[in-house]
């Protein structure tokens, strides 16, 4: 496309109307909702489809729910098409099955409304939120004790709910008596109807303007844009085979403590890029992901990595792209009765890691350095979370789901900057943290403290954003009960050119504490003053009683790091001691800087630099330590050879894997952690989550630190794709 073929002015008015209208419906949603979920956190997206059901607009306030909208939305073309139905102005289908209509999973419902103008069905419009509850074992959607899909709660497959605008009264009947808080479920939907009535009002304001026929085609315009400039940053990444692993987490249902493993495989083919996802068969658990979690997560990373919040969300960005998951059965795609109830935020997730982990790979080979800038740790995608649901201190029901520590969760480092502290997941572009004030006008709790947690951050030349730290006491009320689950526990995210991993999240209650007999007695309950019995409990509880006195603590995880931590500035270090961001212990252990008092002993750093150097090859290195000419790219490679991008040690043949020239130190990952004084759960099964930290024979630079099971082999390299490929 040339620039004759269309008048960019026009083209980027039309964009951003697209753009403001989708923004609209996210605003009638946060008006209406009244759910501290859509209110405070933003847990929802919106956006506009055309007839097709491809994507003109999008509001990013999740990201994933790119692939929720698509795939749901066209489920409703398929269905509409098969019945021979008309469509009406007013029609609007409910959707939350991850098997039949690629939902996230079954607490995220949207409404899919479709589009007119004059009489002429111009598209659908969607709205999405998480909402308080679907009924089932679990609450507001969550079942860790779930062991097939129908104990999960309410499943829609598209359902047409709505006509002229309103709930069908059987419907609003049937759903508020299978829900725990019906009230606040049906007033979610009913503002998902709002938000799509805001979307179809706004959509005829702009063909009013524009005229009808300009809306039609700078559509068709605007996705072959996004299209033309992704293809043209895909052309400059390395044609190549790119292969990652990684490992989801359950030890639920008293039984076995079990890593999951799943797998990618990208090739990048001219302006192509193929993800062909695989993993282990399908479990009795709610890990289980399908179509929609997998390409919305996939296309996360994707979207994260490559398209940097410049190019517009459409159906033109999807062309390029191709996304595999395999043959049905396996824990990325799943069939009934396979429960799916944390689809998104366990094997979804990994996808998404696994997304970004060989687009980083990628993109430190490019010859563009606009392309190995936008290398970064992986964010922690997981979260230690509950849903709770009991009576609260007014009386009435109480339904606690607090997206807090997704929210809070820390963020990769990036080659500008340190990770993002309580970043939240990669998805949650538009997320938020709730006001404390919030939860303790609603429900019956007292919230203890919240805090940042010191060394969460994975170290790096660039450290990774901290992790959030809170607890609360159950303090009125009848006690709270219900599920508890955190996803990344045993396997934090791992950081990129010699950076190192985060930590993982954690929970538990404190029992029996002393914070009703502190309260008596007029004194602030404080984590100093905290007292009680710990209770250490699995990551996945189908069911935790919370009587009034026990706490609640939970701690996010914290973001990768990018780069050797040795190459950070003393300073930046020193400086993260005196904010309290990392320990003395830990800046000494692997940073190499010591400090005498507040202030840097800058002899006493030379020499821990100069030891830790040693101790890691275990003999004195022969080349000096240098920054890579690309900050975070640790590797290169030539038509020849795999090199340190440091000292130019060479490390394997092109076609071969460098980690065979690197030195390697293997710990158990508890070990590793306790000496940085940093949080994860030791496994006490087979296999052991170890740490694999690969160092440059010549300079002893960090080349990569691998977050891996004792019974993996070697990790890949990327590989030529005409070699790679399997005829």
């Amino acid at each position: 496309m040339s620039t004759a073929d269309y008048d960019v002015i026009a083209a980027e008015v039309h964009r951003k109307a697209l753009q403001n209208l989708t923004d609209e419906m996210a605003i009638t949603l946060v008006r209406t909702s009244g759910s501290p979920i859509v209110t405070e956190s933003k847990d929802f997206s919106t956006c506009l489809l055309d007839t097709a059901g491809e994507h003109l607009g999008f509001s990013s306030y999740v990201l994933f729910h790119v692939g929720s909208s698509l795939i749901g939305t066209k489920a409703i073309i398929d269905l509409v098409a098969a019945q021979g139905g008309e469509l009406k102005p007013g029609d609007g289908w409910v959707v939350n099955d991850p098997h039949t209509a690629g939902a996230m999973h079954q607490g995220d419902v949207s409404i899919i409304m479709p589009t007119f103008y004059e009489g002429e069905h111009l598209g659908w419009s969607f709205a999405n939120m998480h909402v308080l509850d679907v009924g089932g074992v679990g609450i507001s959607g969550y079942a860790p004790g779930a062991h097939d899909v129908y104990q999960e709660g309410l499943r829609f497959p598209p359902i047409k709910i709505i006509r002229d605008g309103r709930i069908d009264p059987e419907w609003e009947t049937y759903i508020a008596a299978n829900v725990r808080a019906p009230g606040a479920v049906l007033n979610d939907i009913r503002s998902m109807v709002a938000s799509n009535r805001t979307g179809e009002r706004k959509l005829k304001q702009i063909i009013d303007e524009f005229g009808l026929e300009h809306h039609k085609r700078y559509c068709e315009i605007n996705k072959d844009l996004s299209e033309q400039v992704l293809r043209e940053r895909i052309a400059k990444i390395p044609d190549g085979v790119y292969e990652a692993v990684d490992w989801n987490e359950f030890d639920g249902h008293d039984g076995p403590d079990r890593l999951l493993e799943l797998r990618v495989r990208l090739e990048v083919d001219g302006t192509d890029l193929r993800y062909t996802y695989s993993g282990v068969p399908q479990i009795d658990a709610f890990v289980n992901s399908t179509e929609g979690p997998m390409f919305g997560q996939a296309m996360t990373g994707l979207m994260t990595v490559l398209v940097y919040g410049d190019l517009p969300v459409n159906g033109g960005l999807w062309r390029p792209i191709s996304v595999d998951i395999g043959e049905p059965g396996t824990i990325v795609n799943s069939i009934p009765p396979a429960p799916v109830s944390n689809a998104h935020s366990e094997v979804g997730m990994r996808a998404c890691k696994l997304s970004k982990d060989v687009l980083c790979q990628a993109l430190a080979l490019s010859d563009d350095p606009l392309l190995r800038s936008r290398i970064a740790g992986q964010h922690q995608d997981g979260f230690p979370g509950n849903a709770l649901f009991g009576t609260n201190q007014h009386g009435g029901v109480s339904v606690i789901f607090y997206p807090d520590n997704a929210i809070g969760s820390g963020g990769g480092a990036q080659t500008i900057n340190d990770g993002q502290d309580a970043y939240g997941l990669t998805c949650t572009t538009g997320g938020g943290i709730p006001d404390i004030e919030n939860h303790e006008g609603a429900d019956p709790v007292l919230f203890l403290w919240r805090r940042l947690v010191a060394n969460s951050g994975g170290p790096g030349q660039m450290r990774g954003g901290q992790s959030l730290d809170q607890a609360y006491a159950i303090t009125d009320g009848s006690g709270m009960s219900g599920p508890c689950f955190n996803a990344c526990a045993q396997v934090p995210p791992h950081g990129v050119g010699g950076g190192y991993p985060g930590s993982a999240g954690s929970f538990h209650p404190v029992r029996e504490s002393n914070v009703p007999a502190l309260l008596a007695a007029r004194t602030l309950p404080t984590m100093e003053r905290l007292d009680g019995r710990e209770e250490r409990v699995r990551s996945k509880l189908t069911h935790i009683n919370l009587a009034v006195g026990d706490v609640f603590v939970a701690t996010a995880g914290g973001g990768a790091g990018l780069g050797d931590p040795l190459l950070r500035p003393p300073a930046l270090v020193v400086r993260d001691v005196i904010d309290g961001y990392v320990t003395a212990r830990h800046a000494e252990h692997v940073y190499g800087v010591v400090l005498a008092g507040s202030e840097l002993d800058a002899a006493a750093t030379d020499a821990t630099r100069a030891r830790i150097r040693r101790e890691r090859i275990g003999a004195e290195p022969g080349r000096a330590l240098r920054a890579p000419a690309s900050i975070g790219v640790s590797l290169v490679r030539d038509a020849e050879w795999w090199s340190c991008a440091s000292c130019a040690e060479q490390l394997a043949p092109a076609s071969g894997n460098w980690r065979e020239g690197a030195v390697l130190r293997e710990l158990p990952i508890a070990e590793r952690y306790e000496q940085l004084e940093m949080i994860v759960r030791d496994r006490l099964e087979e296999p052991r989550v170890t740490t694999r930290e690969h160092f440059c024979p010549g300079c002893a630079a960090s080349l990569g630190v691998d977050v891996a099971t004792s019974e993996l082999e070697t990790l890949p390299a990327a590989s030529a794709l005409r070699e790679a490929v399997v005829v």
